[in-house]
């Protein structure tokens, strides 16, 4: 089985994405077969970007024939190193979290989450999806045996630099921040996969005027 290492971080995102969309397909009902290259137009991705993507997982299947979807989904998950309900943490209010697990459903996408926390002392000992927070000056003290290496950061942006500071002493390696932060300190040895929301809609706001303007002048 190849090293995960060896792959480019854009197969890994991709090899991801094919992996949330088999977790879906399966969960509503998949068919017995399906191709690279109905997974390349379900996701709207080449082919070749497909096949290739997959030579780095191993040898599955026989060409020309398809794959068997719980067999792909289980060697990407097996090549990503995940497991059935890959554990994390969160970071955020008490009404944070509980909007997130309406539009983001962990369990849902193999997911677990295992802790909770939050910035506000008031939101200690509240309990959210049958959780308990606890408040974020705890993380350092998180239990090892839970063996959680991500975490899903949404809370206030002061609190931001504090919040991965402390995830690093408690062993965690990978951050994806939903706090709109454009500054931010990390050691090397952590990953963070940052959703900028209001460049995100400045930049969604500018391509929208390029393309009026564009239909505009044809």
């Amino acid at each position: 089985m190849p090293d995960s290492k060896t792959a480019p971080d854009a197969t890994l995102y991709r090899l991801s994405l094919y992996h949330c969309y088999l977790s879906e397909l399966l969960r509503v009902g998949a068919p017995e077969r399906i191709t690279s290259r109905q997974l390349a137009q379900e996701l709207n991705i080449k082919e070749e970007t497909v096949r290739r993507d997959i030579s780095f997982v191993g040898e599955i299947g026989r060409p020309g024939a398809g794959y068997s979807p719980s067999i792909l989904y289980a060697e990407f998950t097996k090549y990503l190193g995940l497991s059935e309900e890959y554990p994390i943490v969160k970071v955020g209010t008490v009404r944070m979290l509980d909007a997130l697990r309406v539009v983001f459903p962990a369990e849902q996408y193999g997911v677990k989450p295992v802790a909770y926390f939050s910035e506000l002392p008031e939101d200690v000992g509240l309990e959210v999806g049958g959780i308990t927070m606890q408040h974020l000056t705890d993380i350092p003290k998180l239990d090892p045996a839970l063996d959680v290496t991500v975490a899903l950061v949404a809370c206030s942006a002061g609190w931001v630099q504090i919040t991965v500071d402390l995830l690093v002493s408690a062993g965690i390696t990978g951050v994806l921040l939903l706090t709109p932060t454009v500054r931010l300190r990390r050691s090397p040895e952590m990953y963070v996969t940052q959703i900028r929301l209001p460049c995100d809609l400045k930049s969604l706001a500018c391509r929208c005027r390029v393309h009026a303007g564009t239909v505009g002048t044809m």
